[in-house]
């Protein structure tokens, strides 16, 4: 990583690229470094359908850096953002925190998705913010992508804009709401001083917002209150470019609505030397991919770069699990490879002949193939139960002074079982004790919540029992 960053600090061009899987396009430019500032040197929008890796040959073709990095946008009406509270724990445990507790508030399950965070200090812990990509929307950059270490980062396209903001609008304050039309609707940025804090984009063709405007605008406002949360009315909105008809007019009703309105300027020399055109750009996803190549020039670490949070969340236990499942799997492979080996074919034949003899023979009436049926149909009766000794037993050693309040269990769902903890310390512990039974898979933690008045924590935890919870082994 560290190699990366230094590569990134001496490379004079870089390339940015916004992909759609909505759309189906890939919005891309390049720039380099150029007295002490920067300009665009080539733009092009391609089909996504070619491949990012044909994008980015196809970009190199105008670049004198074969090696110029890449920092690629996930277009923002694809993502999805929610807030939670953690708790004060290690920096180490934060990934995987902060993955169950976005899990358990998503519609999609983990392996569906893709998450990228920004972290804050707060009072009683963190205060962190998740933005959540649905795989096949990260999967075009991340999956089908071999750029040999160019990647930098991959993060919502909305940085890309905001990574522009300072550079070419004269006197753009923070924090803001910037409101900006778009072919596609009117995208929406909410930045404070470190960057990006959310994104979305009011989904609307030309056409709706000229013959249903108050329509658009009630989804304007809807999405407006919900990105300001406690600050509505009171932080200040952005709107660019400050002549649409629309943006004027809804600048206008905001105003009456008691926001803080003002228009984005363009500096115009700024805009000259880096060659952008803001009449040419404004509605486009081209000045996005211009700021995310801008960023890969630069020695800010984006917030919401799921690249770098992928890399979090793949911890050295995880490594070591996987790597001990894979041998386990060569082992087995190569045990049964010498097993079938020894068992010459004559004595398979023979021994198949014996058995069906004994099998025939008769004892009171009753054959022996009987009998085993019936004993294969009261295993198959004993394993669709669970062991509840068993289980109660486990929890029971993995408790350790906690108390608990229910366990609820169903054939083919995870057993749930909910108690009350002294502090999270201990709700960790117990977490990692009850992981290391027999016959305990993928315990989850969910909603950990301290009680302020009783200083308690009150926490579900959710796990795979055995075979009875539907895990397949």
């Amino acid at each position: 990583m560290k190699q990366m960053e230094q590569e990134k600090k001496t490379a004079q061009q870089a390339m940015g690229l916004v992909i759609s899987t909505g759309a189906g396009k890939i919005w891309a430019a390049m720039v380099r470094r150029r007295n002490g500032s920067f300009e665009r040197t080539y733009q092009a929008t391609f089909e996504l359908a070619e491949g990012v890796d044909n994008a980015v040959k196809r970009l190199l073709e105008h670049s004198d850096d074969p090696q110029a990095p890449v920092v690629i946008g996930l277009d923002s009406s694809q993502l999805r953002y929610v807030d939670i509270s953690l708790p004060p724990v290690e920096s180490g445990l934060l990934p995987q925190l902060i993955r169950t507790q976005a899990e358990a508030r998503l519609p999609l399950d983990s392996d569906r998705l893709q998450l990228a965070w920004r972290v804050s200090a707060a009072a009683q812990g963190y205060e962190c913010t998740v933005a959540a990509a649905r795989w096949d929307a990260a999967e075009a950059a991340l999956g089908r992508l071999s750029l040999n270490g160019r990647l930098f980062a991959l993060v919502p396209d909305a940085v890309g804009f905001a990574h522009l903001m300072p550079r070419i609008f004269a006197a753009a304050r923070r924090p803001c709401i910037v409101l900006r039309r778009r072919t596609d609707g009117i995208a929406m940025i909410r930045l404070d001083e470190a960057g990006v804090v959310r994104s979305a984009v009011i989904h609307a063709e030309p056409s709706d917002i000229l013959e249903r405007p108050v329509l658009v605008m009630q989804d304007l406002q809807i999405e407006l209150e919900s990105m300001a949360e406690k600050q509505a009315r009171q932080i200040l909105v952005t709107i660019w470019p400050g002549d649409d008809p629309f943006l004027h007019r809804a600048a206008e009703a905001l105003k009456r609505d008691g926001w803080p309105v003002e228009a984005l300027t363009p500096d115009r020399d700024a805009m000259k030397q880096a060659r952008l055109d803001d009449a040419q750009d404004a509605g486009g996803h081209l000045l996005d991919a211009s700021g995310l190549a801008l960023l890969g020039l630069t020695e800010t670490e984006p917030a919401f770069d799921f690249m770098r949070s992928r890399q979090l969340s793949q911890t050295a236990q995880d490594a070591a699990l996987h790597r001990k499942k894979r041998l386990r799997t060569v082992a087995a492979i190569a045990v049964l490879a010498v097993l079938s080996l020894a068992v010459g074919y004559w004595s398979l034949l023979l021994e198949t002949q014996q058995l069906r003899r004994e099998l025939e023979v008769q004892v009171d009436g009753v054959k022996a193939q009987t009998i085993l049926q019936q004993q294969a149909y009261q295993e198959a009766v004993a394993r669709a139960r669970v062991d509840m000794i068993a289980l109660l037993e486990a929890i029971q050693d993995s408790r350790d002074g906690i108390l608990l309040d229910s366990i609820e269990f169903e054939q083919g769902k995870p057993v749930k079982l909910v108690a009350v903890a002294g502090g999270y310390e201990q709700v960790y512990g117990f977490q990692k004790r009850l992981e290391d039974k027999d016959g305990v898979n993928q315990v989850r933690l969910i909603d950990p919540r301290l009680d302020e008045r009783t200083r308690q924590v009150r926490f579900t935890l959710q796990f795979h029992y055995q075979h009875f919870t539907g895990l397949k082994p």
